[in-house]
């Protein structure tokens, strides 16, 4: 796959190269077969773009140029029509965690911090061992979205009327799908879990299950689109629309209910994913802007409901289950995880590429879980040998950003805490 190597915002970032297609790797990964072939699904028809009817009204607003850190403002700023814009980009955290991925000297990694209330983007941080002169691809939807997809799945079944305690029953499909493993076996299935803890564990083959019996493919695909795959998200910059293509095929459509399919995600799309349920089922614009001088701003896009409160309420509950007894338990639950106590919600996600070998890793999440602050979203790719991965990354960015409001709240600069705020649609 050829990179596009456009400088969309000239920060100390790097690469990350990533594959279209992924086998499975680790506790939440599965392997499927027939693979999806990558070329084949960029040119396969897409449905409509859920926010095709979302942009703000009137002529298109001037492109920003490329920024560049102001020693005297402290701040990001960059070209913006006849104006200069000040970003929201916080220079301490952005040299924070871009520090965190070189030191780590991870082949390939990103990391984006967002306000979920307000959606300024306060990090985008790119590093790469590998190709450290590439750059941009905070933007780029490059990484399989892996169990990230389970959030999409997870709202559809719950709109369909399945409790979060509602129990499935199976055997086998810890790493592996098979579709006899979608037929109850009641000889067989012996081990049992609820769609929370499923979905916290990550357990591939109860999702497939639930998919296979309560989710049509138009069902899977509408709510694909109000998650904003295969749909343009509002942003001053390019930023490439993730992609989900569900296949008319159960047993395809439920593996990538699963989290494995031609599904693709970028990081940015990835912490907006994690916001939309801090905010309760809305979604809120990432701005880059935070003001501009001598030139009017770019439109705010007006929020949008994407699920209703009782469902981000469940998949709130879920995405904590994650951390507390799920996949990023270990991570977050060591004796001196220095967030002392914050609690987080999220989600993993992990495929594995075998030639050349990549581990993708993923972790989109928010804190504090009982009123979301700041959410976050970490790709991590590795080679055979590899020192971290994506939950950890993760858990220092989410130091980070809370090291710095204590730091300014000491200083009495900390802004009150925003709530968004918006008309149920």
């Amino acid at each position: 796959m050829k990179l596009d190597r456009t400088l969309l915002v000239a920060l100390p970032v790097g690469v990350l190269l990533l594959s279209a297609v992924a086998a499975p790797l680790a506790e939440d990964a599965i392997s499927i077969s027939p693979i999806v072939d990558a070329s084949a699904a960029a040119t396969a028809e897409l449905p409509p773009p859920a926010s095709a009817a979302r942009a703000a009204p009137g002529a298109p607003p001037p492109a920003l140029g490329p920024a560049r850190f102001d020693p005297a403002l402290g701040r990001f700023v960059a070209p913006y029509g006849e104006g200069r814009a000040i970003l929201t980009l916080s220079s301490t955290l952005q040299e924070r965690l871009t520090r965190t991925l070189q030191q780590n000297a991870v082949p390939w990694g990103v990391t984006v911090l967002i306000e979920p209330a307000t959606g300024r983007v306060l990090a985008m941080a790119e590093y790469s061992r590998a190709e450290p002169d590439a750059t941009g691809l905070a933007l780029r939807a490059l990484a399989p979205a892996a169990s990230i997809f389970k959030l999409v799945t997870a709202a559809a079944l719950l709109e369909q009327g399945i409790s979060p305690e509602e129990e499935v029953c199976y055997h086998g499909g810890r790493h592996r799908l098979a579709p006899r493993l979608l037929a109850d076996d009641p000889r067989r299935d012996r081990r049992c879990l609820s769609l929370e803890t499923a979905f916290g564990k990550s357990t591939n083959v109860v999702f497939a299950k639930l998919a296979d019996r309560g989710l049509t493919a138009p069902a899977l695909r509408e709510a694909a689109s109000r998650f904003f795959f295969n749909a343009a998200i509002p942003f001053p910059v390019a930023l490439e629309p993730s992609t989900a293509l569900i296949d008319e095929d159960p047993f395809l459509r439920a593996s990538t209910a699963a989290g494995f399919g031609p599904v693709r995600l970028s990081p940015m799309h990835g912490a907006l994913l994690a916001a939309i349920v801090a905010n309760e089922g809305l979604f809120v614009a990432p701005r880059l802007v935070e003001r501009v001088e001598g030139a009017a701003p770019p439109p705010a896009a007006a929020p949008v409901r994407v699920v209703e409160r009782d469902v981000a309420v469940a998949l709130a509950d879920m995405m904590r289950s994650t951390v507390t007894e799920g996949t990023a338990r270990r991570t977050f639950r060591r004796v001196h995880n220095p967030l002392r106590g914050v609690p987080v919600a999220g989600k993993t996600g992990s495929l594995s590429d075998k030639e050349p070998f990549r581990d993708y890793s993923w972790f989109v999440g928010y804190a504090p879980a009982d009123r979301p602050e700041v959410a976050v979203a970490t790709v991590i790719v590795n080679e055979r040998l590899w020192r971290v991965r994506a939950p950890a990354v993760a858990r220092d960015a989410l130091t980070a950003y809370f090291d710095l409001q204590e730091r300014e709240a000491r200083a009495g600069t900390t802004p009150r805490l925003r709530v968004a705020k918006a008309a149920a649609r």
